[in-house]
This record gives C-alpha cells, sequence and structure tokens, in this order.
C-alpha cells in the first residue's frame, strides 16, 4: 500500500499521461475572421486577379480545426462540422500566407492558414477565391 507521501510526490512529478488540452491532436486551434474580400482566379494558374474591396463581416466568421495524430481531421466552420481523412487534404507551406492545411470538396476547397490570419475559400467551379482576414492590418 502507499504512503501518503508516495502518491502525493507521484501527483507532483509523475507522468500522468497527455496533456488534456491537446488529447490526441496534433494540431487543435480556434479562429475568428472579421474581414472579407473576393477575387476571381485562373483556375489552371491558380493566379488571383480582379479582387473586391475588403469588407467588415457583419458577423465574425468562426472556425475549428482539429488533426489527431492519426490524421484524421475535423473542421467547424461557423457550427458546421467537416470531417476528413489525410487523403482528403494536404499540409503545406505558401510564401505568402505560411504554413497551412487545405481540404478538398467536389469544386470547393478550403485553405486554414495556420497562424489563423487568413483562410481562403476556393470555388473552381465559378473561378473564384474568397479570403478571410483577422485583421484588416495584415493585408
Amino acid at each position: 500500500m502507499a504512503s501518503f507521501f508516495t502518491v502525493l510526490f507521484c501527483l507532483t512529478a509523475c507522468d500522468l499521461g497527455p496533456d488534456p488540452q491537446a488529447d490526441g491532436a496534433r494540431f487543435n486551434k480556434r479562429y475568428y475572421y472579421y474581414y472579407v474580400q473576393t477575387c476571381s482566379y485562373n483556375t489552371v494558374s491558380n493566379d488571383v486577379y480582379l479582387c473586391s474591396d475588403i469588407e467588415s463581416l457583419d458577423k465574425a466568421m468562426r472556425v475549428g480545426l482539429r488533426v489527431d495524430n492519426d490524421g484524421f481531421a475535423s473542421l467547424d466552420l461557423n457550427g458546421d462540422r467537416y470531417y476528413y481523412t489525410e487523403s482528403e487534404y494536404v499540409e503545406g507551406y505558401d510564401p505568402e500566407f505560411g504554413s497551412y492545411f487545405h481540404f478538398f470538396q467536389d469544386d470547393d476547397e478550403l485553405t486554414v492558414y495556420k497562424d489563423g490570419l487568413t483562410l481562403a475559400y476556393w470555388n473552381s467551379f465559378d473561378g473564384t477565391v474568397t479570403y478571410y482576414f483577422y485583421d484588416f492590418f495584415y493585408l
């Protein structure tokens, strides 16, 4: 039987398992976006052109992204949940906006940048990309 002091020592010094905040996730963040801009883009070269003015959103766009250690990802867009396997998204780096996760679904694609400053929704059917920004000053 363990003594009180052994139990107390273990509670302060023993490894009690993974961080409950991480809970098996290798990436787990929530973002809010307050500004929006829509642009046309060339679906072959992905060159962006002809952008609208940047506008403030009436209500912030809420995004939650969790990528588990086994590769499964869950994406929450304003309360709507989407689930992806590793084959339905890629992780990469863009020299303009930084590290990202890019998701594919039908004619839609979504790029969530890890720093939380930018989100890009690509509609290849319409040839438009809608950028959501956290702050006007990062543009």
